[in-house]
């Protein structure tokens, strides 16, 4: 890889951020619209089926899209072909064996959502296809998830206008909907990886031995940190029913775009960092300090504004019926700044090859989750559930930490972690003071650029790989033009 590591970051992440920006807007005007024209006990009989969705997808992935990332950036040549055809090989099985499973489920499961399981469950094979990011990265080529993410976009907002138009949608009828617009994403992404490589799908034992030894931990992790994420939702739908699914839902869903937001700028590190840790170990530290850094410089403000914004932008978005969806995501809000910090940390951890603890780790996280939500749900309901996946998270995170501090390196120096909570503090403090006198907008704009104002006199952003992609952007153009 020619490009500096700052460069190669700066461009997948932008490629990445705007295909999933694409996506992800799509996506939330078809969950707002879902929500506020159908009410919330049948947006929380769909919030359902996809908790469902995302226990299948995590299955059928089994961690292997994070190890593809890794060991194409390994290979070159015909090496990356039979590494990549053999990936989509096993998992054609895994596919096969989970949506057995699925279907066994979906049948046992005594409930009016039945059919949609059912439709989700044969819709697996384009559900989990979303593998082909990293691809387009090792092949240099980031750019190409716009097209992707774009079809994909445009039949999420096609399926929200059919809801608009038909208010007597059924669950099962908007789960075919939304299959059918992965469909036509996978199809667009398989197109453009096929002008990039062509996968051999002769099957190698050896290859697939290979990528089951690194994939099963980070599978098992994948499979537990799905069950801790949808748990509650599977488990207030028992205890509570579909209303109490649906307004739990709301919260999660306002937080999606943070969350995702963490993922696209996270995703492009591991075959990045896998590489860079090869080559130079102690300036991947230093760098990898640099990213923390700056994930929660961006990340803390959000728990900070959440309990002066969240009341009015809930009932902005998804109107009254949801307001009981503030107290969970006032909790739930502090799960996100927890899942950022464990995706840097799992990222650094399959790029140095420490995946083992991903057998009992994300396990125990799930064990902690789940007795939770067996406590807490019947007595705090919504509330309770936000506070056993944060536990949850908190729990995978220390673990996932652990590793990274003793087997890479400490990425939290003192000195910059303080002056990120002071800063943070003067946040909290400002909008504290302000939203009474002049209302929660004005004074979280005000608050948040005077927090911004802060950061930089503090140098706590990255600003020297910035610099860094800047100045190689213009030698490439120099170079262009000669």
């Amino acid at each position: 890889m020619s490009k500096s590591i700052a460069g190669q970051l700066a461009v997948n992440v932008l490629a990445q951020g705007i295909a999933r920006v694409l996506s992800i807007f799509a996506n939330l005007v078809l969950v707002l619209v879902v929500a506020r024209q159908m009410g919330a006990h049948f947006f929380g009989e769909f919030s359902y089926v996809l908790a469902f969705v995302t226990i299948g997808v995590a299955l059928a992935d089994m961690g292997t899209t994070a190890v593809l990332a890794r060991v194409l950036s390994l290979h070159t040549g015909a090496e990356r072909a039979r590494q990549l055809g053999n990936f989509m090989l096993m998992r054609g099985a895994l596919l096969l064996v989970v949506m057995l499973i699925g279907a066994t489920a979906a049948i046992l499961r005594p409930n009016g959502v039945q059919a949609a399981l059912l439709i989700a469950t044969a819709g697996l094979p384009v559900l989990a296809s979303r593998f082909f990011e990293p691809v387009y990265q090792v092949y240099e080529r980031p750019w190409l998830s716009l097209w992707s993410n774009a079809v994909f976009g445009v039949a999420q907002l096609a399926l929200a206008g059919v809801v608009l138009l038909q208010p007597d949608i059924s669950v099962a009828t908007l789960t075919a909907g939304f299959v059918l617009s992965n469909l036509v994403y996978a199809a667009m992404a398989l197109l453009l990886m096929l002008r990039l490589v062509k996968p051999d799908l002769r099957p190698d034992a050896g290859v697939l031995r290979s990528l089951l030894a690194v994939a099963a931990p980070l599978g098992v992790s994948a499979l537990f940190t799905s069950v801790i994420s949808r748990a509650d939702v599977l488990m207030l739908e028992h205890f509570l029913g579909p209303v109490a699914v649906g307004q739990y839902s709301a919260a999660y869903r306002v937080l999606d775009v943070a969350i995702f937001a963490a993922i696209t700028v996270v995703t492009p590190l591991i075959p990045i960092l896998t590489v860079e840790i090869a080559r130079d170990r102690a300036a991947s530290v230093e760098r990898c300090k640099v990213i923390v850094q700056a994930a929660l410089v961006c990340a803390l403000p959000v728990a900070v504004v959440a309990p002066h914004a969240a009341e009015p932008v809930i009932a902005l978005l998804l109107g009254s019926e949801y307001l009981p969806a503030v107290a969970p995501l006032l909790i739930l809000v502090w799960n996100f700044v927890l899942i950022v910090v464990t995706l840097i940390g799992s990222s650094v951890n399959l790029a140095i090859g420490e995946v083992a603890h991903g057998y009992w780790n994300t396990a125990l996280a799930a064990l902690v989750n789940i007795a939770l939500n067996l406590w807490l749900i019947p007595r705090y309901g919504t509330s309770g559930a936000a506070v056993a996946a944060v536990c949850g998270q908190l729990s995978m995170m220390a673990v996932s930490q652990y590793y990274v501090f003793t087997r890479f390196g400490n990425l939290y120096p003192l000195r910059p972690m303080a002056s990120i909570a002071a800063a943070s503090l003067a946040l909290a403090l400002a909008l504290f003071a302000a939203v009474p006198l002049i209302g929660w907008l004005p004074a979280v704009v005000l608050a948040v650029l005077a927090y911004g104002a802060l950061v930089v006199r503090l140098e706590l952003l990255p600003v020297t790989g910035l610099r860094a992609l800047l100045e190689a952007r213009r030698l490439r153009r120099q170079a262009a033009s000669t």
